[in-house]
């Protein structure tokens, strides 16, 4: 592009000024005023000023997204009668944090032993916000008694792929008895 801007300013000057300048800026058919161009450099010589590099842009990309997911538990451990109240049923919370606003981010809850695997979740983070958002999972079941064990995390996949903590969980379920009138039960006879 310099070079052809060279070309062209060489050319006009040679076109103007024909006769070497000799006679003071006016070209040979016009005897007025000579139009001068800003730079009458000539092309052919060597220039001690060095030639303009391409111009690099100035803006930055922004860095990578980053993503903090951390993973927390209460009532890991609950015996009782099922299914729990959500007080006192096993209950995660997730954090996830955000390097830079705007963002998106697309996470699911998952276990060790796919019981508690969810579908993909997006979180929203606007320009102007917060970094930082939370967000909740419980975990119960319908089942009168037994043993359900372990271990939940949280995936994210966008924008970045990174998996939270985990957290092991234990929920027992015991079948309750009944309070009684003091008499006995009937049972069935084999």
């Amino acid at each position: 592009m310099l070079a052809l801007a060279l070309a062209i300013a060489g050319l006009t000057y040679a076109l103007l000024n024909h006769d070497n300048g000799d006679k003071g800026g006016e070209t040979a058919k016009d005897s007025g005023p000579a139009v001068s161009s800003p730079a009458q450099t000539k092309t052919d010589e060597p220039s001690d000023t060095p030639s303009p590099s391409p111009s690099k842009s100035t803006t930055s990309a922004p860095p990578p997204q980053s993503v903090a997911v951390s993973l927390s538990g209460s009532n890991t451990d609950y015996t009782g009668s099922c299914p729990p109240d959500r007080s006192a049923a096993p209950t995660f919370t997730v954090t996830l944090e955000v390097g830079r606003l705007p963002a998106t981010v697309t996470y699911r809850w998952v276990s060790k032993n796919g019981s508690v695997n969810g579908s993909w979740k997006t979180l929203t983070f606007p320009a102007g916000g917060g970094k930082s958002q939370q967000d909740r999972r419980f975990v119960t079941t319908q089942d009168d008694s037994g043993t359900f064990e372990d271990t939940i995390s949280v995936e994210v996949r966008d924008p970045v792929e990174k998996t939270s903590n985990s957290v092991p969980f234990s929920l027992t379920c015991v079948a309750e008895t009944p309070t009684g009138t003091g008499e006995a039960s009937p049972t069935a006879s084999p």
